[in-house]
């Protein structure tokens, strides 16, 4: 009894250092926003960077070696008209459905008239269709990251998709992606190629690609 109760403080103070973090972050972020962001230049901001940073970009995200230090439940912390590209490959999907849409709108906000927001998000149809013919879908490709699943359950195809290990909050289809980008506002919005200038390759196999312009 004793250790499990110790166990519950340590996992409520985790809980309350992790929250501190992520506003102590938004704080800096917010204000190199207000004191160095100059909205009349070319700003192309790529949201949730990978490893490696893309030339002529700048970054937000929940750390701090991002540019904009920021929790992006909290939308973006640049003025309204501000960007003139917005990219996110493989972020979306982490968000629950509120705070996806309020960033969605956000980024509406953000982009200056004419500009455009272009993403990759995972294909959910993919694993979804697996879960009726598995032998179309092979685990080593389509399931390589390591959620301890054993994918002689077919259920788990949608299980790694669907939760990625408790990392995901959101799934999108061809069909979702264009109706949620159309919802905040977006027009000419459509599908696309993967793009070599923007998109991984190692991400190509299993994404969806959309944009839509302001």
């Amino acid at each position: 009894m004793r250790s499990r109760y110790f166990r519950r403080l340590k996992d409520i103070y985790a809980l309350i250092r992790g929250e501190g973090r992520a506003y102590l972050c938004s704080l800096v972020g917010l204000v190199k926003a207000r004191l160095f962001f100059d909205k009349r230049r070319v700003n192309r901001l790529e949201i949730g960077p990978g490893p490696e940073a893309k030339q002529g970009f700048i970054t937000v995200d929940l750390n701090f070696q991002a540019d904009f230090p920021y929790d992006l439940r909290l939308g973006l912390p640049f003025p309204d008209e501000s960007l003139d590209l917005i990219y996110s490959e493989h972020v979306l999907e982490h968000l629950r459905y509120p705070d996806l849409m309020a960033l969605l709108r956000d980024c509406y906000r953000t982009l200056k008239p004419d500009a455009v927001f272009s993403l990759a998000v995972p294909n959910a149809r993919i694993y979804l269709e697996a879960y009726s013919q598995p032998e179309r879908l092979d685990p080593q490709i389509y399931c390589t990251y390591d959620t301890g699943l054993s994918f002689k359950a077919r259920i788990n195809y949608v299980n790694y998709i669907s939760y990625m290990d408790g990392e995901h909050r959101h799934m999108f289809d061809e069909e979702s992606i264009v109706a949620l980008l159309s919802e905040v506002g977006l027009r000419s919005v459509r599908l696309r190629s993967f793009d070599p200038a923007l998109d991984q390759q190692s991400r190509r196999h299993e994404s969806l690609y959309a944009e839509g312009m302001k």
